[in-house]
């Protein structure tokens, strides 16, 4: 089918009007973009206009670079790899041998090819101190012990803390005839002695547990077995004495269980256990990485006891000693005498 011409004609006429409208549409876009767009704000309710605004821009101003601040130091603990290793999330009980003094004075030779004969991660307990006030082994904080080899234990500490053990050192806390004899303020007065102190059948002192210097004293002397590379530090004598001829005001269970704290918040972290040696399980151990040591419970008493324990988690937080091999002990953490070890 063809057109007429008169068809043809308005159809062209159709298709220009349809460009010239269409080039008319862009050229408005375009000022209304270039020039009313500047007149636009954006409100919570919508856009408007507002031609009050100004037409000129503002005169910028040169950026410059922030004074410095203040220098900031980065802290970091400068520690090997395998300390800084996360701990895994499932622990499980210690299980070891402590050395009798006496064997390791005895034959110090054969104590350390015992040692040496241990699988890696076995715990190793040994005395670093007496009640006399005296270390077994060298340092500032006090004298050595008459009759000891002071060379040949710092020898063999040294050894242990390079192995692959878990070494434990265990000292009195409160019972310290050097440390009370050069400072009386700290001690614990005897009843009608004009303010001398009460000392027991060995002639050692016993300190004051609330006194500001007796846990300065012991939380100086844990750092430094902590610096030194040992796992865990367990007091024995962490109570008051046995006797009714000493003066303390104040609630004495109270004063034992605030010296603790005391003493794990600061000494103890998720790589140092601070530990108590007890006399009974009502002893209030202190949250955190800390145990409760028990020594010559019956065998037939364990679970009975480890129920009693103030702890979630009697499995890690409480250590036996014992000199029977019976495997009741086993599923709590357990220490035995070397002599045992095969």
């Amino acid at each position: 089918m063809s057109l007429s011409y008169r068809t043809r004609q308005r159809f062209r006429r159709f298709l220009r009007t349809v460009v010239i409208l269409a080039i008319c549409a862009v050229i408005l876009w375009l000022i209304w973009i270039v020039w009313v767009g500047r007149f636009i704000v954006y409100t919570r309710d919508g856009a408007k206009l507002d031609f009050s605004l100004s037409q000129t821009f503002p005169e910028g101003q040169e950026a410059t670079p922030p004074p410095p601040s203040e220098t900031v130091h980065i802290i970091y603990d400068d520690l090997p790899e395998e300390e800084t290793a996360p701990t895994p999330e499932e622990a499980t009980p210690i299980q070891g041998y402590y050395i009798d003094l006496s064997e390791l004075t005895a034959d110090p030779t054969a104590v350390r090819e015992k040692l040496e004969a241990l699988p890696a991660g076995t715990a190793v307990l040994l005395d670093v101190k007496d009640g006399k006030g005296h270390f077994y082994f060298t340092t500032s904080l006090g004298d050595s012990a008459e009759g000891m080899d002071i060379a040949q234990m710092d020898d063999l500490i040294s050894w242990l803390l390079s192995s692959d053990l878990y070494v434990i050192a265990r000292l009195p806390a409160f019972r310290d005839r050097a440390y009370g004899l050069d400072n009386v303020e700290d001690g614990l007065p005897k009843v009608g002695a004009g303010g001398a102190l009460w000392w027991d059948d060995d002639y050692c002192y016993w300190l004051d547990p609330t006194a500001d210097g007796t846990l300065e004293h012991l939380i100086a002397i844990t750092l430094e077995l902590r610096l030194m590379g040992f796992d865990e530090v367990v007091y024995t004598e962490f109570r008051f004495p046995y006797t009714d001829q000493i003066i303390f005001e104040g609630d004495k269970d109270q004063a034992i269980a605030d010296a603790a704290d005391k003493l794990a918040t600061v000494c103890a972290n998720d790589r140092f256990c601070l530990s108590f040696t007890g006399t009974d399980a009502d002893f209030p151990l202190p949250q955190g990485n800390c145990r409760l040591y028990l020594q010559d419970v019956p065998a037939a008493e364990v679970y009975d006891i480890a129920q009693q324990v103030q702890t979630d988690d009697p499995t890690l937080h409480l250590m036996f000693l014992t000199t029977v091999n019976d495997t009741r002990f086993d599923a709590y953490c357990v220490l035995r005498p070397l002599a045992n070890a095969r």
